[in-house]
């Protein structure tokens, strides 16, 4: 709520900055120590690992490659060799690019966009065409994490981006890939950042790390942050904090105890998107303004977020070369949700659609001549949490000249979801049926913004109850086949136990019985690889996800219920090439299959949210992550896709590109060296993506656009000194466009891309 004065942020900026200046004074640590891990003897076929997901060691320098990454296996397969598509953004990437928020992180992979991403609110992304679920759709540390909420960057050493069905990883969730955050681990190092854009932000972070004990035994690492935002949209602005923490205890010759937290206050204004005009036509962007924040009124609150992450791993190590972990985390998001929502058409005093000149205009769009209607929406105590356990054992067995690696364990998954409710019957009468959503006026998004009084007698939302409560258990297992002639079969997969109790209906009307979905179901994956070359490796997979059925719009007829689970099917060729210079060169061929859902006209007015149909993703994708040159450091992407829907009971729906979706996504990010200027480094970005369809007719869609960007970073004395000066612009061009054509909830919207934006930033090492 809007407790928080602009006073007080900046007093918390100023008591967090002094802090950096205490802690940095009192330590005395050298760079480059690191806490060592329990040694194994190394068998003749590769190391099993104990990671069910993707999982990082090592350090990365003078590229953007990491050393080695477990990405979508069980068995600790590096990224050249694991069968699967995926990019990996390294530390010196984020920092680079000054990233903050994963909105700029995904940017560096074309199979990823954004869905549903807000300003100052927490963001939906879409992989290969297909919305992660927030659910189950992001990790910290290969544990999920309740998604809603901006994960702070600031203790990551790197953000691995999995494309494709992640079954084995995952279990229930939703198609397209899936976001791990891998934190930065226990070291000697003392570091501080400091940083400021052209509209004002104020950043401070420090990064500080020591080892203990005789034998370097211990090690913790504390990381801790406070920006000041500026945003580009008027009265976005806000502010926010994070601290964490990560300790690695060496419990002798044999195991190691791992353990991360991070916590992070946020406090900021969120602002709302674009519809189309009747449902037909796109706004003019000319005459639109990226500053513009739609029904902004003086009297609206922020939205404040309090989250955090926690988990622990035992990792041990069993004779004959066999592995163990064990793990759990916990994951709690609660967000006070308050936003002047921009929604649909305007009204008049009897409730019926008043959108001038056109009275039977859609009530769910803006109307044609721009007007819309505002809302004050209030959905304080939205409380989400995750939990997750599993074990899994890992080792190798020869028998002649084929060798198999085998993992098996389980894992256990509980989500849920509260937020407000169905008041008491002696509540007044000014207590919501849920989130307060209340009708207050309208507006013209060609027009200043007039102010409009909050609703009178002011209402509150009701009390917290339980929305959703999921249960998941899972037995894995994994044979990885080494036969003679360089060729790998591989063949996983988890036993799903599902039980999910919805109670989204029941919450605001106690007669109305809660949803239970009780299933089980194997869910494969196989794969096959052969390498021609010791840097050449060609790969087939095959495997099958269950998601969640999506939420209908309130609109509907049978509004806010939701649709019975899914499958995903997919299919994935594709090849790997390490040249010498030091650069990972991928491309992957896919399909996926599912099913189509949209609100499909009852004939009598009215719509209901459906699965009928299905949906086809037919891609393909090219990466190069790495070091092209001696004097070239490179992250380049492509992503080909043709996403149709077909079979859909609406002949206008059928044979055509789904929403959001281009036909073609590029992004390229290099990092050249500057001949003569010892330590001085240019950073030249570009991004292309093509046509984006806004209807599911297809009539409508955002034309193409070109984005570029450009950075210089300078080490005096050249990469071994102790500062580094940094300077990145997005968008140097100021070029006005539609980023996305996203859906929320059946209801779609129109994003404007964010106007030029120069970051400024300094980062010492003592």
């Amino acid at each position: 709520m809007s407790d928080v004065a602009p006073r007080t942020s900046f007093q918390s900026s100023k008591l967090l900055m002094a802090a950096f200046a205490c802690v940095l004074g009192g330590s005395a640590c050298a760079p480059g120590q690191t806490v060592q891990p329990a040694p194994a003897p190394k068998p003749a076929a590769q190391q099993p690992s104990v990671s069910t997901t993707v999982v990082v060691h090592g350090t990365t320098k003078d590229d953007y490659l990491p050393d080695a990454v477990s990405v979508g296996t069980l068995d600790g397969a590096s990224l050249k060799e694991a069968p699967v598509s995926a990019t990996i953004v390294t530390r010196d990437l984020l920092n680079d690019q000054s990233a903050r928020l994963l909105s700029d992180v995904v940017k560096n992979d074309a199979s990823i966009d954004d869905d549903y991403v807000p300003v100052g609110y927490y963001g939906v992304y879409e992989i290969r065409g297909f919305p992660i679920d927030l659910a189950s759709g992001l990790e910290v540390n290969g544990m999920t994490i309740a998604g809603e909420q901006d994960v702070p960057l600031e203790n990551k050493e790197r953000v691995e981006l999995l494309k494709g069905v992640a079954g084995v990883e995952s279990g229930v969730a939703n198609a397209g890939g899936l976001i791990n955050f891998v934190t930065k681990r226990p070291a000697v190092v003392q570091a501080m950042d400091l940083g400021t854009d052209h509209r004002g932000s104020a950043y401070g972070a420090a990064d500080l790390g020591r080892l203990f004990g005789a034998q370097k035994q211990v090690g913790t690492r504390f990381n801790l942050a406070g920006e000041r935002i500026a945003s580009y949209m008027n009265d976005t602005n806000g502010w926010r904090a994070m601290a964490s923490g990560a300790a690695d205890w060496k419990l002798g010759k044999t195991a190691i105890l791992k353990s991360d937290f991070e916590f992070q206050h946020k406090v900021e204004r969120d602002g709302s998107g674009f519809q189309l005009l009747g449902g037909t036509s796109l706004p003019d962007i000319n005459l639109l303004y990226p500053s513009t924040m739609l029904g902004d009124q003086p009297w609206g609150p922020p939205d404040t977020y309090n989250t955090f992450n926690t988990g622990a791993r035992l990792d041990y190590n069993l004779p004959h070369n066999w592995l163990f972990f064990a793990a759990a985390s916990y994951s709690h998001s609660l967000i006070e949700d308050n936003v002047i929502y921009a929604y649909g058409s305007s009204f008049d005093a009897n409730g019926n659609v008043n959108c001038p000149g056109a009275p039977n205009a859609p009530e769910y769009f803006f109307c044609p001549d721009g007007t819309y209607g505002i809302y004050d929406y209030r959905d304080p105590g939205e409380l989400r949490i995750d939990a997750v356990s599993e074990a899994l054992i890992t080792g190798h067995i020869k028998t002649g000249k084929i060798v198999q690696d085998l993992a098996a364990g389980g894992s256990l998954f509980l989500r849920s979801v509260q937020q407000p409710g169905e008041p008491p019957a002696t509540a007044p009468s000014n207590v919501a049926d849920g989130a307060v959503y209340s009708y207050v006026g309208s507006e013209n998004i060609y027009q200043p913004i007039a102010p409009v009084p909050i609703e009178s007698p002011l209402e509150s939302a009701g009390p917290r109850t339980l929305w959703e409560d999921d249960h998941q258990s899972s037995a894995i297992v994994q044979d990885r086949i080494h036969l003679p002639g360089r060729i790998q079969l591989l063949a996983s997969g988890r036993e799903d136990s599902l039980r999910d109790n919805n109670y989204s209906l029941t919450a605001t009307d106690s007669t109305v019985p809660p949803t239970i979905e009780h299933k089980e179901l194997w869910l494969p994956e196989y794969a096959i690889t052969f390498n021609p070359t010791t840097t050449l490796m060609v790969y087939g997979n095959y495997g099958v996800l269950l998601s969640l059925g999506p939420q209908g719009p309130w609109w509907a007829d049978n509004a806010s219920a939701f649709l019975a689970p899914f499958l995903t099917r997919q299919a994935e060729v594709g090849a790997k090439y390490v040249p010498a210079q030091r650069i990972l060169l991928t491309t992957a061929f896919y399909r996926m299959r599912s099913p189509f859902f949209y609100p499909q006209s009852d004939g009598a007015g009215g719509f209901l949210f459906v699965s009928q149909g299905r949906e086809t993703h037919d891609g393909i994708e090219l990466n190069a992550e790495g070091k092209a040159a001696s004097w070239l450091r490179l992250t380049a992407s492509a992503s080909a896709i043709r996403a149709i829907s077909d079979d859909t009971g609406t002949p206008a729906f059928d044979n055509k590109q789904v929403l959001n979706v281009p036909h073609l996504h590029t992004t390229v990010f290099g990092d050249l060296s500057v001949p003569r200027l010892h330590g001085l480094h240019l950073m030249p970005g570009w991004s292309y993506s093509g046509r984006k369809e806004a209807t599911r007719d297809d009539a409508v869609s955002v034309p193409s656009v070109n984005v570029f960007n450009l950075g210089a970073r300078y080490t005096p004395g050249g990469e071994q000194g102790h500062v580094t000066f940094r300077v990145y612009a997005n968008n140097i061009t100021d070029k006005r466009y539609w980023s996305d054509t996203g859906a929320s909830y059946g209801d779609s919207f129109l994003w404007l891309g964010a106007p030029t934006t120069v970051r400024l930033s300094a980062h010492y090492t003592f």
